[in-house]
């Protein structure tokens, strides 16, 4: 029964996203509730046309004519069995959107909780690992090295996030990922209210995904995922994130987000399930 109601529980399954009493909008609750609906007409009709004999179809006051009488009669307790058994379906329906909905939810809340622990670490393991020298003695002074060369000057950032935004764009496409990077998180940190953030977020991630860094790369694409869930980026985000963890070998933490990923954007291009399937390939999801 989960495949016929992933359409109609999808638009609820917004991570994080406050509960809500279930609705029936598939296709199959809307006919329910419009057959509902006639046969509840059809009753009325029917009481209307006993009333103008004198009393309703359902009894009382003077009865019609006994055949006409026998034949109201019998066509009503048709109609009534009928409309309890589409209500009973329907209140069946409901049920079963609620529970799927909590399974959803359950599942998300697990998901978001593995990319925190994943982010905590990724963020975290870098300044575990900078001690000193191999071989070197704790609190010793670091052997002199030879002064580096200067890095090149690098062009000052636009101050207009649009200009910022296209040069950061410019760059990309010259597979100046560093530089692309830069210049988006610029864009972020100094104008993250701005219509251009939520691109620049997305080309972050891209810029880290391309020079090869999967774990920036999943730090940016979950950050561009949570800026706008709803957003014309968030299903690429979500693609991008678990590609990035499956190449740092977290498969459980990237078939959940497949998962998450499916659920909530059912209207997928054809490109777009190709890359679905390639990385759950990839991560071994089953």
């Amino acid at each position: 029964m989960r495949p016929r109601f992933l359409l109609l529980a999808a638009p609820l399954f917004l991570p994080l996203a406050a509960s809500a009493q279930p609705l029936i909008q598939s296709q199959e609750g809307i006919a329910l509730q419009n057959e509902i609906l006639q046969l509840q007409q059809q009753l009325q009709q029917m009481q209307a046309q006993g009333g103008g004999n004198g009393g309703s179809a359902l009894g009382g006051g003077n009865a019609p004519p006994p055949s006409g009488n026998a034949a109201n009669g019998g066509l009503v307790a048709s109609l009534l069995t009928q409309v309890q058994t589409l209500q009973s379906q329907v209140q069946s329906l409901n049920g079963q959107v609620s529970e799927l909905k909590h399974e959803m939810d359950t599942q998300n809340a697990q998901t978001q909780k593995d990319i925190g622990d994943l982010k905590f670490q990724l963020q975290n393991g870098g300044a575990a690992g900078q001690g000193g020298q191999p071989g070197q003695a704790p609190g010793a002074p670091a052997p002199q090295a030879s002064a580096p060369s200067a890095p090149p000057p690098q062009a000052a950032a636009p101050s207009d996030p649009k200009a910022a935004l296209q040069a950061a764009l410019d760059a990309y496409g010259k597979h100046d990922y560093a530089a692309s990077a830069r210049l988006a998180q610029g864009i972020v940190a100094k104008d993250k209210s701005a219509p251009q953030a939520y691109r620049a977020q997305y080309l972050v991630a891209q810029s880290y995904a391309a020079k090869g860094d999967p774990q920036n790369a999943a730090i940016a694409y979950d950050s561009t995922y949570n800026m706008n869930r709803n957003g014309t980026y968030a299903p690429h985000a979500l693609l991008g994130l678990a590609s990035s963890l499956a190449a740092i070998n977290q498969n459980g933490a990237a078939c959940d987000t497949l998962s998450s990923l499916n659920s909530q954007f059912t209207n997928q291009s054809a490109g777009m399930r190709a890359d679905v399937a390639a990385v759950a390939k990839r991560a071994h999801c089953s």
